[in-house]
């Protein structure tokens, strides 16, 4: 078995990032995936912020805990720089919605 190529790699993770980029609706869309999008958003802005007890922009693994079975479960997985927080965009799983 052949090791892939950079190439092909590279063309993995073009095609994996624009999948991603097709189903995540922008803001500033028209019609209901943008009034989707905005509603979607803001739900999770507060989620975010109910969950960031000392208000910093991040979220520990000791904030999460006790408040959602998921982030705790998936923290490290999720914690894509590993710096034991999750940012915004680590939250969401994405960064097309901007803080």
């Amino acid at each position: 078995m052949r090791t892939p190529t950079l190439v092909t790699l590279c063309l993995l993770a073009f095609l994996s990032n624009a999948f991603a980029r097709s189903i995540i609706p922008d803001l500033d869309d028209s019609g209901r995936k943008g009034e989707m999008a905005r509603a979607e958003k803001k739900k999770a802005e507060a989620r975010f912020d109910a969950m960031d007890a000392n208000k910093d922009g991040k979220l520990s693994l000791e904030e999460v805990t006790g408040k959602s079975q998921y982030l705790t479960d998936s923290f490290p997985r999720l914690d894509a720089n590993k710096d034991g927080n999750l940012s915004w965009e680590e939250f969401l799983g994405h960064d097309r919605w901007p803080r």
